[in-house]
């Protein structure tokens, strides 16, 4: 009896370690499959475009498409990169692409001159995107998520409980500037005049339960790092539809946003980008390309770029770097290929 379960248990032990080396091989062999751009880029103040792609399932950036400045082991993949406020630095985050084992990001900075580059800030948590201080281009602002998991039961795995963070460069501090556990959380921005940060995430202000949070609206809000408990709605109060990524314009008064326009023939949501007046509450559609727009940001020449995904809901996607003038009109895709 005593050899029959210790026969068993050594099956059962030799079965285990053989599905383990099974599924990291498994793992590694889709990461290998990873190939062409992702929608992660950055324009600097000198016009320069950085954007992430995959070759072989390693993350690469490129800098104008002349250089592989930065190409990382196959497990790993680029959260979000930023350029420094005049251009000579390109801040990134890199984490590992399963998440299911490994919650850590660490924060790079690569000196675009000499291509050096340090790891600034390390976290046992998912740092999902960064963002400088305008004000003061040696903060730089980070978003945090602090656990991996599903909410709902018809959910997938998705980083939530986030907040906001920063790190001040010179000083070497670190600052936790909200403690609200957001159940999303996403395009990070900094005001340029006041101490504000600017984020899209759920309205769940009258929500208790993980169900309605779950069913809330994503809104952007400005949050006022003095008072963060004091958090308010900028985008559309009245809108139906969620709001995803989006920019502020300032001086037009208005945020430029994603958000469903309709459903395609085959049943996928279409995502254009749209306009909202906070003077007139006017708000208007952009674009109307039917595919999956995203990722709307201001370059040094006063023109939108955006990302496409000529795939979307495909398990391959295509994504097409553009840019337009800020009224929708004048749409051109960029050849980032030279």
């Amino acid at each position: 009896m005593k050899k029959s379960l210790g026969f068993i248990l050594s099956s059962i032990a030799l079965l285990t370690a053989v599905c383990i080396v099974l599924g990291v091989l498994f793992n590694k062999d889709e990461n290998k499959k990873q190939e062409g751009m992702s929608d992660i880029y950055a324009i600097s103040t000198k016009n320069e475009i950085a954007y992430i792609s995959y070759d072989k399932g390693q993350a690469t950036i490129n800098l104008d498409s002349q250089q592989k400045i930065v190409q990382l082991s196959v497990e790993k993949e680029i959260a979000d990169i930023i350029f420094s406020e005049d251009g000579t630095y390109l801040a990134y985050v890199v984490r590992d692409k399963n998440l299911e084992n490994h919650i850590r990001s660490d924060i790079h900075i690569i000196d675009l001159g000499s291509l050096v580059e340090e790891v600034i800030h390390t976290s046992d948590n998912l740092i999902t995107e960064i963002a400088f201080d305008p004000k003061y281009p040696e903060k730089l602002f980070y978003l945090e998520a602090s656990t991996y998991t599903n909410y709902s039961p018809i959910a997938s795995k998705r980083p939530h409980d986030f907040d906001v963070y920063s790190f001040d460069l010179m000083q070497g501090v670190h600052t936790k500037h909200t403690d609200i556990k957001k159940y999303s959380m996403g395009s990070l921005q900094v005001s340029a005049e006041k101490n504000s940060v600017y984020v899209q995430t759920n309205d769940d202000t009258y929500n208790e339960t993980a169900e309605e949070i779950f069913e809330s609206k994503e809104r952007i809000f400005e949050i006022p790092l003095e008072t963060p408990d004091k958090m308010s709605v900028v985008s559309s109060p009245v809108q139906a539809e969620d709001v995803y990524d989006f920019i502020l314009l300032p001086e037009q008064q208005c945020i430029i946003y994603q958000a469903v326009a309709g459903t395609g023939p085959n049943g996928i949501y279409e995502y254009e980008l749209f306009t909202f007046n906070w003077k007139t509450y006017q708000t208007e559609q952009l674009t109307t390309l039917k595919e999956s727009t995203s990722r709307p940001a201001l370059g040094p020449d006063d023109k939108i770029y955006f990302m496409v995904d000529r795939k979307f809901g495909s398990r391959e996607p295509d994504y097409h770097l553009y840019r337009m003038n800020q009224d929708g009109s004048g749409i051109e895709e960029l050849d980032l290929n030279g």
